[in-house]
Formats: C-alpha cells, structure tokens, sequence
C-alpha cells in the first residue's frame, strides 16, 4: 500500500460535544494483530483489536481547569459513494464512550486508546465501502522496525488542525520536521520526545512518523523498498510554553507566554501498555 494511502487508512478527524461546546482534534488507528500461524502458507493475520488513538485532553477535554466527560463523541471513517470520498462518522454516547476508553495509569501521560474495532467490523458487515482503512500495528514500533532512529532525522506529522484539512479529498495536513531531543531518552523525565517542527494550533493527538525511507543500509547492506518504510514515532500534543513574568501596568497585569518552537510527542510504545494495563475511569 502507498504512503498516502496509509495516511488516508490510518487516521481520522475527532469531534467532542459537551453541551454546546463542540471541540475537534485528530486521532489515528492501531490495529493489534493476532500471531501468525507457522504452520498455514498466508499472509493474512487476525485482527484481534482496532483502538482509536489520541490525546486525553482531546478525548477529555479541560473546561475551566477541570477535565470533562463529553457528552458524545464521534470519530470519522471514510467511505466511496458515487465515486466520491465521504466521512462515515461514528458517534458514542457518554455510557459508551466510557465503557471503551482507557488511559494511562500515570495521569500525566496525555494518551488515550478508545476500543473501535467491533464498531468498523460491523460498517464493513453492512456492506459499506470503507476506503482503505488501515492502522498502525507494533510491526511500526521502533523497537520492531530495523531503521535506525536519531536526533535530527526527519518527520511527519498527520492530522487535522482546528479541523483545518482536504475537506474535498478527506486528507490529513502533513507537516514536516526533525527529531530534536536525543531518541530514547525521556526528556525531562516523561516518555516525551522533542520535534522541531512549527505545527499549526489544535494539531493535537497527530500521529508522528518517520519520513518513509526506500533506500536504507540495513545490517551493512544497502536495501531497497517500493512502498517506503517508516516507524510510527510517537502522539504529538502541543509544544511547551514558557510563562514569563507578570508585567504590571497600573491596574492591569499582563502575562506573556512564548513558545520554544518545538512539540512534545509522546513514545509510541505507550499505546500497546495502555491498551494492555490501562485503566478506565468513571463519571
């Protein structure tokens, strides 16, 4: 499958409503993958589970300092009608909603996985034409992937900022950048990374990859793929600000806030611990 077709399989535009507000964000898919039997000359393997990936301040919005249940929230697949490319949205009620979402165990850790796949197995059981859906799979995490990665090699990240998007073709924004901050480390001890990448506002719970390589030396030979390789980084949720010093002015006090021009993406390998140990929450 093409580069771009991943992209158009992998993610989708994110909507939460809590009475009037309406707030968007982005979200990708990650398929867990059952094991492949030995024995049976196949290339198919088993779905065991699709989970929808995203921020936890997209799927739980903060209103006045204080998280939020949405009342419904809905996410987007894509179908073909008439030739044309349409959003299929899916829409959960709280109760719903809750029953499928988990989080991290350390509150901090801005990830969430929200459980989709018996909803997209029952569209393409209706006979809907679903257009290539796809996902993420750990055969992407770093640590599966024989791509070496670095600080200053390059990146991509997908989504769909303040909704902002190919409304016409249903594609994401691509952005492009580098790791900034040494791979592997946890940058002030959270399991974040750096991006140098200037990424428009409410880009939040973008899906993070590397820049597909079809040329790359791998165990000290040069190796070559039609489609592109590539490692499903990271979630990419906002850039860290630096609050300076209130100003005063007679009666009135300003505070400046200035950005370093960098994001925070969370690791990749913490979708598949959440979806393995994470814990789901209550009203």
């Amino acid at each position: 499958m093409k580069f771009d077709d991943m992209l158009y399989g992998m993610t989708t535009l994110i909507e939460t409503h809590i009475g009037s507000y309406v707030s968007q964000g982005s979200g990708f898919f990650y398929n867990a993958l059952g094991e492949k039997d030995p024995s049976k000359d196949s290339q198919w393997v088993k779905v065991e589970g699709t989970w929808l990936v995203t921020n936890r301040h997209v799927a739980l919005p903060r209103i006045n300092d204080t998280e939020i249940i949405p009342d419904t929230f809905t996410f987007n697949l894509r179908q073909i009608v008439n030739d044309e490319i349409q959003w299929l949205p899916i829409t959960l009620s709280k109760d719903e909603y809750l029953r499928r979402l988990k989080v991290h165990s350390n509150s901090i850790v801005d990830v969430v996985v929200i459980d989709v796949g018996d909803l997209i197995v029952e569209q393409i059981k209706a006979g809907i034409s679903l257009m290539s859906h796809a996902g993420l799979t750990s055969d992407n995490l770093p640590q599966n992937s024989r791509l070496p990665i670095n600080v200053g090699d390059d990146i991509l990240v997908a989504g769909y900022p303040r909704g902002f998007y190919d409304i016409e073709n249903k594609f994401p924004i691509v952005k492009s950048g580098v790791v900034s901050s040494r791979w592997g480390c946890n940058f002030n001890g959270q399991p974040v990374f750096l991006i140098d990448s200037k990424l428009f506002p409410g880009s939040s719970g973008s899906v993070v990859l590397t820049k597909p390589q079809y040329v790359a030396v791998i165990d000290g030979n040069l190796m070559y793929n039609k489609e592109g390789s590539y490692v499903f980084l990271g979630i990419y949720s906002g850039e860290p600000i630096r609050q300076n010093a209130p100003i005063e002015l007679e009666d009135m006090t300003i505070i400046k806030k200035d950005s370093y021009n960098v994001g925070n993406v969370w690791y990749s390998t913490l979708v598949p611990d959440i979806i393995a140990n994470g814990l789901t929450i209550t009203c």
